[in-house]
């Protein structure tokens, strides 16, 4: 029997002979076989660095705008963490002038987040930077572990199964404020919807929002600056009804239990599971964890 490393393994000659066809390389992997988690993963891994070595002054534009509706709410008293739900290479992030005292960065890809921790070393703004690998369909954060959540175009391509899990992590793990900069297809062009519908991205986030009791959608509106004509980008400025105090706290994706810090990895006692810290980033994805048993 094939073990994970090994088809993993699979996965990435495949994707590798995929990206050097020019072919969707997300694509290919599903119809392969690899969850839409992995396929995400490694597509990442062989991207990495075109976001940021890309990156130009009309994107720069793009970003202050975003910033500025950040900043409604980091400028806040009570909003001293924020956590980045697939923070990619922090492209989103340049430029950035605000003040965060706790940034957490979510993301799949190991090589990404080597580009989000040198973009974030850039801004004065930011105190504590945290990076984590790990999935955001996942449970990583404990609840109302953050002031305020953000995706930025990461719950997109994960498509509606995943893209719910996504959404419902991103407001659990809030103990105050979610905002969501991702492409609304019921408010898309026909073109725009055409293309969500062919590469599978996210359909529902309107929907999902309606049922949810424990937020408020404050606002949504279509964001005035946008990267690309045929992707436009939405933003939902959510609140949670109930507020709470952040608890900074991770759980293990497989029991939800508290993590326990040790000095190269973290623990989770119900499970036997270690989550190993590989240079700057805590790895916290079900694919990542070793058993060590340690019985306390």
């Amino acid at each position: 029997m094939i073990n994970e490393i090994e088809k993993k393994i699979h996965y990435y000659k495949l994707a590798c002979k995929t990206f050097e066809e020019n072919k969707n390389v997300t694509q290919v992997l599903v119809a392969n076989g690899a969850s839409k988690s992995t396929s995400i993963e490694i597509a990442y891994e062989l991207q990495a660095g075109e976001y940021t070595n890309n990156f130009n002054e009309s994107q720069l534009k793009r970003n202050l705008e975003i910033h500025k509706i950040i900043n409604k709410y980091v400028s806040s008293p009570e909003v001293n963490s924020v956590a980045v739900l697939g923070v990619g290479e922090a492209k989103n992030w340049i430029g950035y002038e605000g003040k965060i005292e706790q940034f957490y960065g979510l993301e799949l890809s190991y090589s990404r987040l080597r580009y989000a921790h040198d973009n974030l070393l850039k801004l004065s703004g930011i105190t504590t930077i945290n990076l984590l690998k790990g999935d955001a369909t996942q449970k990583v954060f404990q609840k109302n572990a953050v002031d305020l959540s953000i995706t930025l175009h990461a719950i997109e391509p994960n498509g509606n199964d995943q893209g719910t899990l996504m959404l419902e992590n991103a407001i659990e793990c809030s103990s105050k404020y979610v905002l969501l900069f991702e492409p609304d297809f019921s408010t898309a062009p026909k073109e725009m919807k055409e293309r969500m519908l062919m590469h599978d991205y996210v359909q529902n986030i309107d929907e999902n929002l309606s049922r949810m009791d424990s937020v408020i959608l404050k606002e949504r509106f279509i964001m005035d600056i946008q990267e690309t004509d045929n992707n436009l980008t939405t933003c939902w400025v959510i609140e949670k009804k109930i507020k709470n105090d952040a608890n900074n706290k991770f759980v293990c994706p497989f029991s939800g239990c508290q993590l326990k810090e040790y000095p190269n990895f973290m623990y989770s006692p119900e499970t036997g599971l270690a989550y190993p810290r590989v240079g700057n980033f805590r790895c916290i994805n079900k694919t990542d964890a070793i058993f060590i048993g340690m019985a306390e």
